[in-house]
């Protein structure tokens, strides 16, 4: 009995404990591209209406996430999915959802 608690402990527990970690990594990674694209959303609108330092400020922010994952590790797919999300949460609750999600991201 005490062999298979053994044997359970050192190649049935890692799988287990690989799994959790693997869960919390996509979590990251999920708001990680989330932020990229609101910030990209933000940015975009910053830059439109001539309000430069912000823009600044957003790209820099924007930037550090995407340092974070190899050049193109999110597919422009993707991202543009994302970003389409984005803009159907933005038309229902309006500008309150950007506010809500740039704070998330860190911002200031």
């Amino acid at each position: 009995m005490k062999i298979l608690f053994v044997l359970f402990l050192f190649f049935v527990s890692p799988i287990l404990l690989k799994s959790e970690v693997t869960l919390k990594a996509q979590t990251s990674e999920i708001k990680d591209i989330n932020c990229i694209t609101l910030l990209q959303i933000a940015s975009e609108k910053s830059k439109k209406e001539g309000e430069m330092v912000k823009y600044e400020k957003l790209k820099t922010l924007q930037q550090k996430y995407i340092s974070k994952y190899s050049e193109n590790h999110f597919s422009d797919d993707n991202l543009q999915l994302r970003i389409n999300e984005h803009n159907l949460k933005i038309k229902e609750k309006g500008k309150r959802y950007i506010n809500k999600g740039l704070q998330k991201c860190g911002l200031k």
